[in-house]
């Protein structure tokens, strides 16, 4: 049913040319506000969207054709896979480029949902059992993910009016909010019994050009992080102490410093406690207490249909959950996340953000430098292979038969309206 309405409504010769385009690489500066001309930025025009993320779902299903052909045939993988084909059919419709720029929004939120759960289903899928090559594939698709979804959440930031597209900021203002929603969500989690106090330090006021949300996301998880351990490690110490002098232990409050130069600028957070080994690994996404969440997108995970996804900011939140992906954020557009964790001593977080506006968003390399694109006849025949590989065909067989291309030369415009 799916490879029927899917696959077979867009022209194999639109995907395999989507299969072997290069993408586009995004710098900050193609998203920050321009003071002479504050208009929106052509990055997130309707033009250039339609364009590229097309473009950028297929290679997320480029990434996913190395897996064996009994792991695309897993109900997980095949509804991902026909959910991002989906997802193209949406963007390469003839009228999405001229409609309004609500309706136009009302799509991209969906689509960024969308994304969201796709993120959380692949999540599931690869490591509820991980294994290296998993979490280099795991890697790649979201470095492409994220790519995905700040094209999406900076054009929705623009119609809405909602103040998150990059800009000029104060790095200690985010932090200061970050540090309260992380204590907010640990206390709602674990009470305030051994809720630990961040002390912010920071000696010259500074600014940054970023995007404010995935600045606050950053430091929340790297604070979430240590305020877990710190708790544990609180309560350990409690534990040695005698009765009489429990009253008097007081915590010693955790301390972020925030700091800059010419080139960066870096935040480091010091805590008492060593974060255990197992907490920035990667993982599926989980509540402060450690339990999986967002489970019940796994049972939609149908054969025969792709339901329907509306805007919803719980899976949006949960799909960037996670040390690994804070990590992969900041990463993105030169930054480095990295921890120093010494049992006994205590760990130190650093993060730096580079100034540079102009550095282009990390992105998965298919191909060496000296090579040239892949010509249309391999990538034709790489998609004919996924395809086959992921329809609904019993048993999986090694020869994979090749379609008569003639069938489908039909125009773009004839085949989305059939759909």
């Amino acid at each position: 049913m799916l490879q029927s309405q899917v696959i077979n409504v867009l022209p194999r010769r639109i995907l395999a040319s989507l299969w072997a385009t290069s993408e586009t690489r995004i710098a900050l500066s193609h998203f920050a506000v321009n003071k002479e001309q504050p208009t929106a930025p052509m990055a997130i025009s309707s033009n250039f969207l339609c364009n590229e993320l097309p473009i950028r779902y297929t290679h997320i299903l480029r990434l996913l054709s190395a897996l064996s052909p009994e792991s695309l045939q897993s109900p997980i993988i095949k509804n991902v896979a026909h959910s991002y084909l989906c997802d193209i059919c949406t963007l390469l419709h003839p009228s999405l480029k001229q409609t309004s720029p609500k309706a136009l929004s009302n799509v991209l939120s969906k689509l960024r949902t969308s994304q969201a759960v796709n993120s959380i289903r692949l999540r599931y899928a690869f490591l509820s059992n991980p294994t290296p090559a998993c979490l280099n594939l795991m890697d790649n698709i979201n470095t492409i993910g994220i790519g995905i979804h700040h094209l999406l959440d900076q054009h929705i930031s623009w119609v809405t009016n909602k103040l998150n597209h990059a800009q000029t900021l104060r790095p200690e203002d985010i932090t200061r909010q970050a540090v309260h929603d992380a204590q907010a969500a640990f206390s709602g989690a674990y009470g305030t019994a051994y809720l630990p106090q961040v002390e912010i330090k920071t000696r010259t006021k500074q600014e940054l050009v970023y995007i404010p949300s995935m600045l606050h996301r950053i430091i929340y998880e790297s604070i979430l992080l240590c305020l877990k351990a710190q708790a544990m490690h609180d309560q350990e110490q409690e534990r040695t102490v005698r009765w009489y002098r429990r009253p008097f232990m007081k915590s010693q409050p955790m301390t972020l410093s925030i700091f800059g130069g010419p080139t960066s600028v870096g935040f480091k957070l010091d805590t008492a406690a060593f974060i255990p080994d197992k907490d920035l690994l990667p993982s599926i996404p989980r509540d402060p207490i450690g339990i999986p969440t967002c489970s019940s997108v796994l049972s939609s995970t149908s054969r025969t249909r792709v339901d329907r996804v509306e805007p919803n900011h719980v899976l949006e939140w949960a799909s960037l959950s996670g040390w690994k992906i804070a990590r992969s954020l900041a990463s993105h557009w030169g930054g480095n996340l990295d921890i120093v964790n010494v049992d006994g001593l205590g760990s130190t977080v650093y993060l730096a953000l580079d100034r540079n506006t102009q550095i282009l968003e990390r992105y998965p390399t298919f191909r060496a430098p000296q090579q040239d694109a892949i010509p249309i006849q391999t990538a034709a025949a790489q998609l004919d292979a996924f395809l086959y590989a992921i329809s609904n065909a019993q048993p999986i067989s090694t020869i994979i038969p090749t379609p008569l291309y003639h069938h489908h030369s039909v125009s773009l415009t004839a085949a989305v309206s059939h759909a």
